[in-house]
């Protein structure tokens, strides 16, 4: 990975993939950071006071996001480092829908 260091800023697949690669690992060091610390805050041993709920509340958001973060630039380098699919097969297309034709309704 030091190697490709050197290409961080580029442009182009090769730039794209590192900086991806780059949000999706700090991504995952804030999940891991913020589920280790709502474990702190639920400990069952630890009384939770009405101060600790806003914190609680506040930890639990910033872990959804980051594993929003994270489901999203995983997708992002799935995307880009996926298999291309063969085509699909090209079929006949379908006969044209009949054309509707159009009633003069009258309203009163």
């Amino acid at each position: 990975m030091a190697e490709l260091q050197i290409h961080r800023g580029e442009t182009g697949l090769l730039g794209a993939v590192l900086a991806t690669h780059e949000r999706l690992a700090f991504a995952d060091r804030s999940l891991q950071f913020q589920a280790a610390r709502l474990r702190e805050l639920i400990a069952p041993e630890r009384e939770i006071s009405n101060s600790d709920v806003s914190h609680i509340h506040g930890c639990a958001q910033r872990l959804a996001q980051a594993h929003s973060a994270c489901t999203a630039h995983a997708a992002a380098l799935t995307a880009m480092l996926g298999v291309r699919q063969a085509p699909a097969q090209v079929s006949t297309p379908l006969s044209p829908a009949p054309a509707q034709t159009r009633t003069a309704t009258t309203t009163r």
